[in-house]
């Protein structure tokens, strides 16, 4: 009974407990909450601009001559002369002769050829004049055969004409001869008739005249005949001693034209005699002029062999020599860093043929620098990029660009500007012209994002496209625009749209 008493009374003084509380919530004031915000963080931006900005590469590399010159004897014999410079680091100029093999025996041997030259000359002279005469006697047995036949024609022409009239004259001897037998038969009857005395003898005797006329034509006639069959005669003679004569003219002029064509085979002969003997000749001057080495170009020699004295055969090495023109170096450059150097470039393609490699290098305009490493506060100087490597190291990832610079003997001041000498280990700076680009500090980016300082004033975060870096400086391609801020300093914790406050670089270190 007293165990149930108690169990009511602590249940009655829960109830007034709570009828309690909730009667103090009922009749108490509201509590005033007071709102909180993120304080600003302080922050260094910079504003984005277009910058004038010329992409640089620096490379290393060894001086090396621009040319190398290793001179071989082009003839065999002994040395007779060396120029006094001809060892190793000499200074040899230009032109200036540098060995000398023994002349002599190429001098015997030249003598000669000319000695044969002359020679075949004279020969070949000898040929054409024998020729000329030969034409001209040509000429002349045309020329009598010419005449000669001119001459027959009208020999010709009145042999015709007294056969012509011998011909006539026959046929007018036969008629006179008809006539006189006609006459002498007249005549006989006549003489009968007279001795019957049956006509007059006037008739008898006038017949008797008509026949010694006649008989007296036909001697006529048979003399004409005989004169003319002389005439005849001597024509026929005077025809065969032209013809005999044109004969003989025909045959001289045969033989002077197969003499002619004989000599066209001699002088030929003789002219590849004296073509031959004038390229020996001309070889011979060569072969002689090469006793005698020149230097072609202004040098310092880097290796000797040739020992006044000593021989030296057909292709031995004399002595190597570099130009002092001008020296290269190639300098290897990472792959990575290329295309900073070619962001000048229109984004076009290019022909890298070896035609138009020239002009693709022109198109670049990169100009370069050489300068002495661990030289001290040295002048760098001024080069030119004269050709790119056939290929990238594979192991390495780099192109080796080579570099000239001309002239590394002149201007030269042996503490601010030494000479560049074979060997040397050189830095070589690489710069394209000079463009408008978007650059901001290296430690601006995080992982390809920028922070920026919005409109707002609040933390935006923004990935950005990277053109190139170069050294402390990246060129962005995109993400960013002109008039935006971009944080420069740490920043942690990093809250996309957490209020910021632009401070200077000054102002970061005041409490």
């Amino acid at each position: 009974m007293k165990k149930l008493f108690n169990i009511l009374l602590l249940l009655l003084m829960i109830a007034l407990g709570v009828g309690g509380f909730m009667l103090m919530k009922q009749t108490r004031a509201p509590l005033e909450h007071t709102p909180t915000a993120m304080p600003a963080r302080p922050v260094e931006v910079e504003v984005v601009s277009l910058k004038a900005f010329s992409p640089q590469v620096m490379a290393y590399g060894n001086v090396e001559p621009a040319e190398v010159l290793q001179l071989r004897a082009q003839v065999s014999g002994k040395i007779t002369s060396v120029h006094p410079e001809l060892k190793k680091g000499g200074s040899i100029p230009a032109g200036a002769v540098v060995v000398v093999i023994d002349p002599e025996d190429y001098k015997t041997s030249l003598a000669q050829s000319q000695a044969d030259l002359a020679a075949s000359q004279s020969q070949l002279a000898q040929i054409e004049q024998e020729e000329r005469n030969l034409q001209k006697s040509l000429d002349l047995a045309r020329a009598t055969l010419s005449n000669v036949q001119s001459q027959s024609t009208p020999v010709q022409r009145n042999t015709s004409h007294i056969q012509q009239n011998l011909n006539l004259a026959q046929q007018n001897l036969k008629l006179t001869q008809q006539n006189l037998t006609i006459a002498k038969r007249e005549q006989a009857r006549l003489q009968k008739l007279g001795q019957q005395r049956l006509i007059a003898q006037s008739q008898v005797d006038a017949q008797q005249q008509q026949v010694l006329q006649l008989e007296q034509q036909q001697v006529q006639q048979q003399q004409a005949i005989v004169q003319m069959q002389q005439q005849l005669t001597q024509q026929d003679q005077s025809l065969s001693r032209q013809d005999q004569s044109i004969l003989q003219q025909q045959q001289q002029v045969t033989e002077l034209e197969g003499q002619l064509r004989n000599f066209a085979n001699r002088k030929a002969n003789a002219e590849a005699q004296v073509s031959r003997v004038e390229q020996q000749v001309k070889n011979q001057k060569n072969t002689l002029g090469r006793t005698e080495i020149k230097m072609p170009f202004d040098a310092r020699i880097s290796s000797v062999e040739a020992k006044q004295g000593g021989f030296v055969s057909l292709g031995g090495l004399l002595f190597e020599a570099d130009n002092t023109a001008g020296v290269e170096v190639r300098a290897e450059i990472p792959v990575n860093h290329m295309r900073g150097l070619f962001s000048s470039v229109a984004a076009e393609s290019m022909d890298l043929t070896a035609a138009n490699a020239a002009n693709v290098l022109e198109t670049l305009n990169l100009t370069a620098t050489v300068q002495l490493v661990g030289g001290g506060d040295t002048q760098p100087w001024p080069a030119r990029v004269v050709r790119l490597s056939e290929a990238v190291d594979p192991v390495k990832r780099t192109l080796g660009v080579v570099v000239a610079v001309d002239n590394p003997y002149q201007e030269v001041n042996l503490k601010t500007r030494p000479p560049l000498l074979k060997g040397m280990y050189v830095q070589v700076e690489l710069a394209a012209p000079e463009q408008q680009a978007l650059v901001i500090p290296r430690h601006a980016v995080h992982e390809g994002r920028v922070y920026l300082m919005n409109a707002n004033d609040q933390l935006e975060i923004r990935p950005i496209q990277i053109a190139y870096e170069e050294g402390e400086a990246v060129v962005v391609a995109s993400g960013l625009q002109v008039g935006e801020r971009v944080v420069v300093n740490d920043l942690i914790p990093v809250i996309a749209g957490m209020p910021l406050k632009a401070i200077a670089p000054e102002d970061k270190a005041q409490p």
